[in-house]
């Protein structure tokens, strides 16, 4: 076996000896950020990933079958003629372009591909310890509606010895826009535009090659199998897929066709096979987009992305009713300005690295609560680290800082990335724990004001005078001034105040009328 090989066993009997093999507690590792790329040298996100979204247990001798059922629906998919890839229609100078000959032969191969999935046997290699439990059952998607098998078995059939299909006219826009998409994904990345590609380790141990090309094609196949499966293809979830993909990339590797491998090792590497990693991200994207509710709330449909917003002002009113009165209020901008990205790419835009990311997505998948609340919860978290910048901008810079977040100036301030990605989890995991609570909302804030502001006093005096002052007290004793011009005359200001109190009251009523409508 090769390094890589050896290097992958070892890190996952060392992570499953340190959580007792129990999965809970390896979970609680992550989010805790005991187990983390930084903070453990046996780390391996693949486990992570494939894990909690498909194998749902450290159990290493019920592994082969769970990821069997959960490969055999990709594979399934994908020699249906109504699945597959129209790369023909593209222009025939794009690179991604194939014609229907080259695509025979691509069915070929997976038609010779498919007794793997058969029966999930194990190798005749020498056995280590007692074979494999009995087989689990494909546990199915719970939103019945977005469960490829169900679509599998109420739409087409695959055709008999892979006939063609004609492509309709949204099949071919469908996979114009995805392909636009991704050959703009991550530009400043190599792994995506280098091409001479990108290595991964091979069976006898040396680096095999995928080109960017290659790479991109995986990825827009995967989408295009995915939106057709689902409720279609919206913008901002390939970049989710491309920084999921380019993160299990790093550790897989081609399993070697040798017999000297054990039985209990293949099981371990089989989780980690390259060939496969495009019908492991296809799960992946399944349970993290789809089953968390991510789609839902952030992609579904206008009216459930307004829902979510107006959620998330009456959520930021509550925790820290200054910055929202300030941006809603007095200068008018609305959070449909801003907040849209950060809810779809799930911070990645603002977050910028990839890597400190795909760390804070970690804990996401490892958590037992509501993504979708989660994210919520960690743009108000955000928004509080900057809240001087906020305070003391009018319109147009407080619209950049939201578009430009200042995050490695925030990085900074929290000492590492790695202090930063456990502040922004634990902080957001109080505020959910305390959702329906508002004066509990209403107390954290204050504590996260004390955290991350401590030096930002406020005052605002509704006075005759020509400025109402809002002041930064240093630890010096000097006054640092982020005034801002708030009225010119006592009337404005009672008028501004009144109104203020009347945005409280009608968002206390909102709410009200909702928990109405819903019991």
């Amino acid at each position: 076996m090769s390094l890589k090989e050896n290097e992958i066993i070892q890190h996952v009997l060392l992570t499953i000896s340190k959580s007792k093999g129990n999965f809970e507690t390896f979970k609680s590792s992550i989010t805790s950020g005991d187990y983390s790329s930084k903070s453990c040298s046996f780390f391996t996100r693949t486990l992570i990933w494939k894990g909690c979204l498909i194998t749902k247990s450290l159990n290493i001798n019920e592994w082969e079958s769970r990821l069997h059922d959960s490969r055999v629906v990709y594979h399934q998919l994908t020699k249906r003629s109504d699945m597959q890839v129209p790369w023909w229609e593209l222009s025939h100078d794009h690179y991604l372009y194939q014609t229907k000959q080259d695509l025979r032969k691509t069915a070929s191969i997976r038609r010779k591909q498919s007794q793997s999935f058969r029966s999930p046997t194990p190798s005749a290699a020498p056995r280590r310890s007692s074979s494999l439990s009995g087989k689990t059952t494909l546990a199915r998607i719970k939103n019945i509606d977005h469960d490829p098998l169900q679509s599998m078995s109420r739409s087409s059939t695959p055709s008999p010895g892979g006939e063609e299909m004609t492509p309709t006219e949204q099949d071919i826009e469908l996979l114009q826009a995805i392909v636009l998409d991704i050959d703009r994904l991550f530009p400043g990345e190599e792994f995506f535009q280098n091409s001479n590609g990108s290595s991964a380790t091979s069976s006898s141990g040396t680096s095999a090659t995928h080109s960017a090309v290659s790479i991109k094609r995986h990825l827009v196949e995967i989408l295009y199998v995915w939106s057709k499966c689902n409720l279609g293809y919206k913008q901002g979830i390939h970049e989710i897929l491309g920084l999921i993909y380019y993160s299990l990339y790093q550790e897989s590797i081609f399993i070697p066709q040798t017999n000297t491998i054990s039985v209990d090792d293949l099981k371990i590497l089989k989780l980690y096979d390259l060939n496969y990693l495009n019908h492991d991200l296809f799960t992946i994207l399944n349970g993290f987009i789809m089953t968390s509710g991510i789609f839902g709330k952030f992609y579904e449909n206008e009216t459930n992305l307004l829902t979510t917003i107006e959620d998330f002002n009456i959520k930021f009113m509550k925790i820290d009713q200054f910055i929202h009165y300030n941006l809603t209020s007095k200068l008018k901008l609305e959070s449909q300005l801003w907040i849209i990205r950060y809810l779809r790419l799930l911070l990645l835009r603002e977050i910028i690295d990839l890597e400190t990311t795909i760390s804070i997505w970690d804990k996401l998948i490892a958590s037992s609560v509501s993504i979708p609340d989660l994210i919520l919860f960690m743009i108000i978290q955000l928004l509080i680290q900057i809240k001087p910048d906020l305070i003391a901008s009018d319109f147009s810079e407080c619209l950049s800082l939201l578009l430009h977040y200042p995050i490695k100036k925030t990085i900074k301030e929290n000492n590492s990335p790695e202090i930063f990605i456990n502040n922004l989890y634990k902080d957001s995991i109080k505020l959910y724990q305390a959702r329906n609570e508002d004066l509990k909302l209403y107390e954290l804030g204050n504590k996260l004001n004390v955290k991350y502001n401590p030096n930002l006093k406020i005052s605002m005096s509704y006075t005759n005078s020509a400025r109402s002052s809002m002041s930064s007290i240093n630890s010096n004793g000097s006054t640092t001034r982020v005034s801002s011009e708030i009225s010119t005359s006592r009337m404005e200001s009672k008028a501004e105040k009144l109104q203020f109190e009347k945005m409280r009251l009608e968002m206390r009523l909102k709410k009200k009328a909702q928990e109405m409508i819903k019991h």
